[in-house]
């Protein structure tokens, strides 16, 4: 009898000594999870953090491709305005008003006298051809007198600057004409500026 207590003691002990193990082991089974969860987290943070990034960085470049092409449109209006206006008023061609044009040259502070267009203040003043080409670019570069936003291309685009030029030197009345209308953009992988060009060449 005694040894079967032995034996049945010595069963017990096993027992005992299996349950204490796994209770052991389940701990650290608990503990290894906690600290993969942990590295999960980490991860996960990383990846969304490289995507937010990305997201922002395409939505950066897209705004600088749409700005590029609305600038661009603007440009070609404003050529093809001033265009329209050398081949209405073909006598200021002839005499080679409109040979060379710089917009840097005109101040818009100081509107042209007489000024050729009704606004907001005045009517139309009667101009002579001359005058006419005067008012013309002064309306291109900087927009009509009056108005409460500076609609021209100093105004509408980044550094803006209008040029015309005739093709030929001496200038003749048959002499083809380039409109040139230029800005600065922001360069599309840097801070740096990039001058950008609309041209029209045209015969009046």
């Amino acid at each position: 009898m005694t040894d079967v207590h032995i034996n049945q003691q010595s069963r017990e002990i096993r027992v005992s000594t299996t349950h204490r193990r796994s209770s052991f082991g389940r701990a650290q089974h608990r503990r290894a999870q906690s600290g993969l969860g942990i590295i999960e987290v980490l991860v996960a943070l990383v990846v969304v953090s490289f995507g937010v990034l990305g997201m922002a960085g395409l939505q950066l470049t897209g705004m600088k491709h749409s700005t590029s092409g609305y600038n661009r449109s603007k440009a070609l209006l404003l050529a093809e305005n001033m265009a329209t206006r050398i081949r209405i008023n073909q006598p200021a061609v002839d005499a080679a008003s409109y040979a060379d044009v710089d917009s840097d040259n005109v101040d818009c502070a100081t509107p042209p006298a007489p000024y050729c267009q009704a606004n907001l203040s005045t009517a139309a003043a009667a101009c002579t051809t001359a005058e006419l080409a005067v008012f013309d670019v002064y309306s291109v570069s900087c927009g009509d007198l009056g108005t409460t936003a500076d609609y021209g291309v100093k105004g509408m685009l980044p550094s803006g600057q209008l040029t015309v030029l005739c093709n030929d030197a001496p200038c003749l009345a048959t002499s083809s004409y380039t409109v040139t209308v230029t800005w600065n953009e922001s360069a599309a992988r840097s801070d740096d500026q990039e001058t950008r060009r609309v041209q029209m060449r045209l015969r009046p």
